[in-house]
């Protein structure tokens, strides 16, 4: 199941994205259901207009349609049992549903406890890691596999009524929001593909101590896409001449994120967690800042 909240989700998400299996192209050929798989469904066309079947309609099995919009609860984003309430996606909502696959539970199953979702070898948690992930993010957003997208994933299962009445599949939203979600500022498909940097993630603080935030809002530099900076084993916390030592495993990565070259006017950095969040788990982002220092408020892609 997606990790979320907390700077342990950053780290989490980072991991997830420097995977090079991508699902979409591994899963979108099966065409039977086996015990605690889920299939992936690959992104149609979004129809946030069209509503999907409501409770207690003649079909209460029906799934979502891709693009349907939501309206989550705080804490939400970690509760694939309690699915949030739907919301109209011209006004205010922070998740939109990306991707609705099969979740490979039998329709004889009992509908899955928190215990279930609590064991990562579950096949419940199996089946919902394995739909819903940071590629899915990017594809949903128009986004390529060097971006880190300000959004994030949460998976959901049928509500209780929707289980009762033979429901097996498994969805994917994409939520607004870094940490945690947030009010998304416009509806969220394609929103990459279009240069909004409201949709990007980018840092705002100092190199030891930082928040992510909006490209769209200052901030004083830009990740890399999701590159991290190679770390020994067990290092220790590092000085500012270690910190600068690790800058130049940074520069080709920041070249390609650049497109070809590091972007005019800014230059190559390695940003890292604060002490406290060092000693719990190391963790390194390759980073583009001004060349004059400041803060700016677009990024450097286009």
């Amino acid at each position: 199941m997606p990790t979320a909240r907390g700077r342990g989700h950053r780290r989490a998400r980072i991991a997830a994205g420097a995977l090079l299996g991508v699902l979409t192209a591994v899963l979108a050929g099966c065409s039977t259901t086996v015990d605690g798989e889920a299939y992936y469904a690959g992104l149609e066309q979004a129809k946030p207009t069209v509503p999907p079947a409501p409770p207690g309609s003649t079909d209460p099995v029906a799934a979502p349609l891709t693009g349907t919009c939501w309206l989550l609860a705080d804490g939400q984003e970690e509760t694939p049992l309690e699915p949030p309430q739907q919301a109209e996606c011209s006004g205010d909502h922070d998740a939109e549903t990306a991707v609705v696959g099969e979740s490979g539970l039998d329709v004889d199953a009992p509908r899955p406890t928190e215990a279930d979702l609590d064991a990562p070898d579950s096949p419940v948690s199996r089946a919902l890691a394995d739909l819903c992930g940071l590629d899915v993010v990017r594809e949903y957003l128009g986004g390529d596999d060097l971006d880190d997208p300000y959004a994030y994933v949460a998976a959901y299962l049928p509500d209780e009524e929707q289980w009762a009445a033979g429901a097996r599949w498994a969805r994917c939203d994409v939520y607004y929001g870094y940490d945690a979600p947030e009010t998304a500022p416009r509806v969220l498909q394609g929103a990459l593909a279009t240069g909004d940097d409201a949709f990007r993630a980018c840092f705002a603080g100092s190199p030891a101590d930082y928040s992510v935030v909006p490209c769209s809002e200052p901030h004083e530099a830009e990740p890399v896409g999701t590159e991290v900076a190679p770390l020994p084993d067990d290092p220790p916390y590092p000085d500012e001449p270690a910190r600068q030592s690790l800058i130049g495993s940074c520069t080709a990565p920041a070249r390609e994120y650049g497109g070809g070259e590091v972007p005019n006017g800014y230059v190559v950095d390695v940003w890292v967690d604060t002490p406290d969040e060092w000693a719990e788990s190391a963790f390194a982002r390759c980073a583009l800042v001004p060349a004059g220092g400041g803060r700016t408020t677009t990024s450097v892609r286009p």
